[in-house]
């Protein structure tokens, strides 16, 4: 069950009998003008595993009655003026995958129980304003397991060194291709055709503006992921270029005061950058699966690609 109200003009407060309807599992909340603080009843809504509160005028702290929230997979609380710090609660979320808190007035240190999450089975990654004031050299949060750390006053954001551990790193080998003397382009393209194309398709019949060729010519030469042929989402990762280049360029939306392409939007969010697709603008995952594309409200324009069933748990 879910609730999606995201990019409307909605005002107010949550209601704290929001508890209430303790069967939602999503609850997307972002991109209105929304105000006051996290109600507990929040918490109450311990079904929950997706909750996306970002862009709205949210003030307050995030509460230990986190820790309800057991279930919760992706929880978004960016470009709010949420304050205070991480509740150590927060690593009572065993299933959490993926959390965003930059563009906040959240400070502090990131708890070391939250820290764990990013190693093991979920592989948490952590968005937050981590990177180092220009002035001073000193983060607003400081965080050593964050995946993407941001400016706290430009909001400019940036993918961490691979020297740093990462969820990403572990998950996916990130070899580039022109570097693995083993796998030949043609090698790549095969893959490609018996894994993804839709009835019988060939690269070399395809004329050079065909998305399926943009997206192929993406993955091996300018993907800055640069993942190795058999890294376990190099399908999944070249099926969302696809469905990018498909819904082209051209394809704008409206949405409020925001204008929204798949391939324009926040630098650190918009596809076919290089963070990992799971952090792609409106893309949710379960341990690494694409389960859900948000792309209502947006006017796209353009034709769905067959390939797009290649995406087999998608399931919102």
């Amino acid at each position: 069950m879910g609730l999606d109200l995201s990019w409307n003009n909605l005002t107010g407060i949550i209601p704290e009998n929001i508890g209430h309807a303790n069967v939602l599992e999503i609850l997307s909340l972002q991109g209105n003008e929304l105000n006051g603080t996290l109600p507990n009843g929040l918490f109450e809504l311990t079904n929950l595993k997706y909750l996306f509160l970002g862009d709205n005028g949210f003030s307050g702290s995030i509460s230990e009655n986190i820790e309800q929230l057991a279930n919760l997979r992706q929880l978004t609380v960016s470009e709010n003026s949420i304050a205070g710090t991480i509740p150590s609660a927060l690593g009572l979320c065993k299933h959490l995958e993926f959390l965003n808190i930059d563009d906040t007035n959240i400070e502090g240190t990131i708890p070391e129980e939250v820290c764990l999450l990013t190693q093991g089975n979920n592989d948490l990654q952590i968005q937050a304003d981590c990177s180092r004031d220009k002035a001073t050299a000193v983060p607003f949060i400081k965080c050593d397991c964050c995946k993407i750390c941001c400016d706290h006053n430009t909001h400019e954001c940036k993918i961490e060194s691979d020297e740093q551990p990462s969820a990403i790193n572990d998950q996916h080998t990130t070899s580039t291709i022109s570097n693995n003397s083993d796998v030949t382009r043609s090698q790549l393209m095969e893959k490609l055709e018996v894994e993804v194309l839709h009835r019988g398709a060939t690269f070399n019949d395809m004329a050079s503006d065909d998305p399926r060729q943009l997206a192929l010519n993406w993955i091996l030469d300018e993907d800055g992921m640069g993942l190795d042929f058999n890294a376990r989402n190099f399908i999944q990762r070249y099926t969302l270029a696809l469905l990018a280049y498909s819904l082209d360029s051209q394809a704008w939306g409206v949405t409020g005061d925001e204008t929204v392409n798949l391939r324009v939007v926040e630098s650190n969010f918009s596809w076919l950058s290089s963070v990992d697709e799971c952090s792609w603008y409106n893309v949710t995952c379960t341990s690494g699966v694409v389960t859900g594309l948000w792309l209502d409200e947006y006017s796209l324009i353009g034709t769905i690609p067959p390939e797009i069933s290649r995406l087999v748990q998608l399931d919102f």
